[in-house]
């Protein structure tokens, strides 16, 4: 059995157009990148402790003498287990985690003095990868005053097979994954498949490396089709180690073809309208920290380029019936109308200077969006500072580069009250154009106030209280918000009034069952209330719905007990709909609200155009 963790929680802190100008071909592309895999294999530090720091001379804990790495597999077997016998043979067929890759991702070795702030951000290490079921690491002081270090891991199940089926507004197959997590025990992820929800029709492979020619550098590669054309993603990132990382780099290529869909609200012919669209963003950057863990100050510079077009239309702009998006017809000339103020090409480099403020430290709590699983919290204030100049580089033929100054400010905070919590947090951004216009373009703006109350009275019960705020202005690029959906107002189908300002209010009991199967599965019931209202802003079908409503019961779940991700099985009635409007149900496999999926909102996330600032390099790619 996996032993108690000694180190519970560490208490420290913890430019115009340039004409005749061509875009670079791909040939360029790929020397580029290959030039960046070089550049930050070779620059990036070889041993973590070029991100933590030189070691003190006098060591008052008592130095490391040994660390032990007992990588174990994913079941110990009993011999008077009936089943030991498959338990061998899962075994058998499973690679375990090479000890010679957990070691290199800690924060320690052996001779350095003994830091519990540096083994808690290892362990923090350890854990977030997937196919680390559970880690621990503890001391262990000898006579000479020195200490063994033990490294005790198990390993989960790590080829995938995921039949990602759903039940939200009837049975969907959302996606065909084929994956192993941990190829050959080092750690690097291969992955096929196919995705199909909605208006997605993406297929494809993406191999992912931690650990890149020997040091930290994350390396992500993937291909494939998508419903418009096909996509290309690379990726190089050098993220800051935990919280005693020093340095960052990241190099991203992503070209992609989208397809945005719009709602069409009470149209009656159609009910959605699928806009194509070519989305293109490459990005070098680097930062430093300075500081202590809780007191961290980060400058960066990057250098971006996101390229926008829209090619296709308006001869493939396109309209679903019924919400089935295999049945589409040729869009009329009146949507097109409609549609072109969100169809403004645009081609623009800009020299990014980034500045944060990062005071944060970390605890771990039991049961919060996990049922009955760990989850490390972030409590303090993060602040991040993106500043954009617009610069006549690589601009694209026939595209048009607007002179911009680009702007995003993002604030995070949270709090605990004994044992309940408050998070809250806040982005803005936006582009300012100079010259005769000097107005202000593509402004996106949400803010999200998540609280969870409990009461050492009632164990195993959490009320969660959620507001969120989220809004578009002025813009150039596609964008809509609807109120209905699984993560908004749940009574509602996802197209349902759309919008360009959304408020959402939540509130959800949610009681954790210790039985049927406290060792096999972990059991939750919920009862929750959603309110929102959207206005139609500038966005195409826009309305201003008023206030609407929903009530709900829902199943939570974590397999295999413990595990700190899940799912739910919701059914929601809405308030005040017509008699027509039955319950919407949904089976998710995936929680979707709180702090543990990530305080966003995945509307908006399909509209960002820029994806640059200090949280960017935070984290790992594809983690």
């Amino acid at each position: 059995m996996i032993r108690e963790r000694r180190i519970r929680e560490s208490s420290e802190p913890a430019g115009g157009e340039r004409p005749g100008a061509r875009a670079p071909t791909r040939a360029q592309v790929v020397r580029s990148a290959l030039l960046c895999v070089a550049a930050i294999a070779a620059s990036a530090p070889h041993d973590a402790l070029a991100q933590v720091g030189d070691p003190a001379e006098a060591c008052e804990a008592g130095r490391i003498s040994n660390i032990f790495v007992d990588n174990r597999s994913i079941y110990e077997i009993n011999d008077d287990d009936p089943f030991r016998w498959v338990y061998r043979l899962i075994n058998a067929l499973h690679v375990n985690t090479r000890a010679g890759f957990i070691l290199r991702e800690l924060l320690f070795s052996e001779g350095d003095c003994l830091d519990p702030l540096l083994l808690e951000e290892s362990y923090r290490i350890l854990e977030s990868y997937g196919f680390i079921g559970r880690a621990d690491i503890y001391p262990v002081a000898q006579p000479d005053g020195t200490y063994h270090v033990v490294i005790d891991t198990q390993d989960r199940w790590t080829t995938q097979f995921d039949l990602g089926v759903s039940f939200d507004q009837g049975l969907q197959l959302d996606r065909l994954n084929l994956t192993e997590a941990n190829l050959l025990g080092r750690g690097v992820r291969a992955e096929v498949f196919a995705q199909r929800r909605r208006e997605q029709r993406t297929q494809g492979f993406r191999l992912q490396e931690p650990r890149l020619l020997g040091t930290r550098t994350d390396a992500n590669l993937g291909w494939g089709r998508t419903r418009s054309g096909n996509f290309v993603e690379l990726g190089l990132n050098y993220p800051f180690v935990g919280e005693v990382g020093r340095v960052a780099m990241r190099q991203i290529y992503d070209r992609r073809d989208r397809v945005f869909t719009y709602s069409a609200a009470d149209d009656p012919d159609f009910t959605n309208v699928l806009l194509p669209y070519r989305d293109e963003w490459a990005e070098v950057s680097m930062a430093g920290r300075l500081g202590r863990p809780g007191n961290l100050t980060l400058l960066g510079l990057g250098l971006t380029r996101e390229r926008i077009v829209f090619r296709r239309f308006p001869d493939e702009l396109e309209v679903a019936i019924d919400n089935d998006f295999g049945n589409t017809i040729a869009a009329t000339s009146q949507v097109q109308d409609l549609i072109s103020g969100q169809t403004r090409a645009r081609s623009t480099t800009r020299v990014n200077l980034m500045i944060g403020q990062r005071n944060l430290r970390f605890t771990r709590v039991l049961g919060l969006d996990a049922l009955d699983g760990a989850q490390d919290l972030w409590l303090g204030t993060d602040l991040g500072l993106t500043v954009g100049r617009s610069v006549g580089l690589f601009s694209a033929e026939g595209v048009p580069s607007p002179d911009d100054i680009f702007g995003r400010a993002r604030l995070y905070a949270g709090h605990d009250l004994g044992s309940s919590f408050v998070f809250a947090a806040a982005a803005v951004e936006g582009r300012r154009l100079r010259g005769e216009d000097n107005d202000w373009r593509d402004v996106i703006g949400e803010i999200d106030l998540y609280s969870y109350l409990r009461s050492e009275r009632i164990p195993g019960q959490t009320l969660f209280l959620r507001a969120s705020a989220a809004g578009g202005w002025s813009m150039d690029s596609p964008f809509q918000l609807t109120l209905g959906g699984r993560d908004a107002v749940r009574g509602f189908a996802e197209e349902h009034s759309p919008g360009g300002r959304r408020l959402l209010l939540t509130v959800e009991d949610r009681i954790f069952f210790s039985w049927p199967w406290p060792d096999l599965i972990d059991l939750g019931l919920t009862l929750f209330a959603d309110a929102g209202r959207v206005w139609s802003g500038d966005v195409p079908y826009g309305v201003d719905s008023g206030w609407e409503a929903a009530l709900g019961i829902g199943l939570r779940y974590s397999l295999p007990a413990g595990s700190r991700r899940g799912g739910r099985i919701d059914l929601a009635w809405p308030l005040g709909a017509p008699p027509n409007h039955g319950p919407v149900f949904r089976f998710t496999l995936l929680e979707l609200l709180g702090i543990g999926p990530g305080v966003k909102d995945l509307q908006l996330e399909r509209t960002r155009r820029t994806r640059t600032g200090p949280d960017f390099l935070v984290t790992e790619l594809g983690r």
